[in-house]
């Protein structure tokens, strides 16, 4: 798992100007616990998925892609909203698919798993950050109290807006995607 890790990794350091150590914090955990946190009401979560869907323009920022995985071997992926929108995909369609998933049921265990891997491959200098600030990540992700967001910089340099799906391999999903010639593939 330790060389899909390493690929995940430098897969978002290319995808994500930016992306630094709140980043990973950010993505291992989506790709542990995925979003329950934000499932618990529905209304809310495709009223909130309504709203930001409606102040995106069509056209995906350079780069973009619709899927990206946030796992090393689950087929758990963000889908990007703004490519979404410029391929056709109709939010009448996603939302429920979004909103009705089942939840991911991560493990704190799982994460700290994942994250004690991703710190060796620091130490080893295969990804490029500093020991102490994933040390105060680790720290952050072991009291699990806190969910990491993303950094100033990848914010102000990627401009996220994405929606987790939980099982992107899922009948369901290849269906919804398959017009736009995405199935499970993730890049």
């Amino acid at each position: 798992m330790r060389e899909d890790l390493l690929s995940l990794v430098r897969l978002h350091l290319k995808l994500h100007p930016g992306f630094g150590s709140a980043d990973l914090a950010k993505l291992l955990y989506q790709g542990v616990m995925g979003m329950d946190h934000l499932l618990g009401d529905r209304e809310r979560f495709i009223r909130a998925l309504e709203e930001e869907w409606e102040g995106l323009g069509p056209v995906a920022l350079a780069g973009e892609v619709l899927l990206e995985p946030v796992h090393p071997v689950d087929p758990i992926a963000r889908l990007n909203l703004r490519p979404a929108k410029g391929a056709g995909l109709c939010l009448a369609d996603l939302a429920p698919l979004f909103a009705d998933q089942p939840p991911r049921g991560g493990r704190l265990e799982d994460l700290l798993t994942l994250w004690n891997e991703a710190s060796a491959l620091a130490r080893e200098g295969r990804i490029p950050f500093r020991e102490a600030e994933l040390d105060r990540w680790g720290e952050v992700l072991r009291s699990g109290k806190h969910l990491p967001g993303h950094s100033a910089q990848y914010r102000e340099l990627n401009r996220p807006a994405y929606r987790l799906v939980h099982n992107a391999a899922g009948p369901r999903w290849r269906e919804v995607l398959a017009p736009v010639g995405r199935s499970a593939d993730l890049p």
